[in-house]
């Protein structure tokens, strides 16, 4: 039986910040940044508190691009949130006990680093 929840980008936000800052250092490296059509850094950066790479996979037409530290000769990921809403179902299938911390606002470094894998390889590669 499958169900549907709303999750809003700001959870999806903390998920890549404990991906990106923390959970996933040892094996992913941003290639790229890609902002919207007509945005740069600085015209979104108003606030002074523009983050990339938790900002621009959710934004209509942003994106950033991942490599693999861990095995370079990779194909490159393109991080958008398209790839986050199949992250996270594959993360709610194969690792329930990761998207129920999520769920429950119990998640930390490893719970990013699972969900970031999820949405780049479709499962958990490197442990």
């Amino acid at each position: 039986m499958k169900t549907m929840i709303e999750i809003s980008d700001q959870r999806i936000k903390d998920l890549l910040c404990s991906a990106f800052e923390g959970g996933s250092n040892y094996w992913y490296w941003i290639e790229d940044e890609n902002f919207p059509e007509g945005e740069t850094y600085e015209s979104l950066n108003k606030n002074k508190d523009f983050y990339p790479y938790l900002e621009l996979p959710l934004m209509e037409g942003g994106s950033i691009t991942i490599s693999s530290l861990e095995e370079p000769d990779n194909p490159k990921v393109t991080l958008d949130r398209k790839a986050i809403e199949k992250g996270l179902q594959v993360m709610a299938e194969k690792f329930p006990s990761h998207f129920g911390d999520f769920l429950a606002e119990n998640d930390d470094a490893t719970t990013g680093d699972v969900f970031l894998q999820c949405v780049c390889f479709g499962d958990v590669v490197y442990c």
